[in-house]
């Protein structure tokens, strides 16, 4: 299955009125800055991140795409993140609550408990190492076996 981006139109699409003027007042007060694709590419990269801890799943090779499945969780990070950086309005716990269920989803992925599809261009994620013993065995050493050194 194709992996998906997310973009600025997934996340206006997710916004309520005050909170989408709120952005917007922000992203021309300060020209040049996207404010809500830094909070996605942040979102998109702790997806990511989970995804690779899990270590059953695939990645995709683009860094900036999710598994369409995750595309909800990845909405309601963003929005959360959003909201924390908009002082002029507190914290709605619906935006909260979504966020928690995200954080949830995710640690499930991580733990490997819950499979995401796999990309088309898939690479391996980062495997853990077995640690490995290796036992010694003890050297005596003495004045005859230390002659000559």
């Amino acid at each position: 299955m194709n992996w998906i981006k997310i973009n600025h139109a997934d996340l206006e699409a997710a916004l309520n009125k005050p909170q989408l003027e709120i952005l917007k007042a922000a992203e021309l007060a300060s020209p040049g800055r996207d404010i809500s694709e830094d909070v996605i590419a942040s979102v998109v990269s702790r997806i990511r991140a989970e995804i690779s801890a899990g270590q059953i799943n695939l990645l995709d090779a683009d860094h900036s795409r999710i598994p369409p499945e995750l595309k909800a969780c990845a909405l309601s990070l963003a929005l959360e993140a959003l909201q924390a950086r908009l002082p002029d309005m507190p914290m709605p716990q619906p935006i909260s609550k979504r966020a928690d269920l995200a954080r949830e989803t995710l640690k499930r992925v991580a733990e490997g408990k819950l499979p995401v599809s796999r990309p088309i261009c898939g690479i391996k994620t980062a495997q853990a190492k077995a640690a490995s013993v290796v036992k010694s065995r003890r050297q005596n050493f003495s004045a005859n076996t230390m002659e000559g050194l």
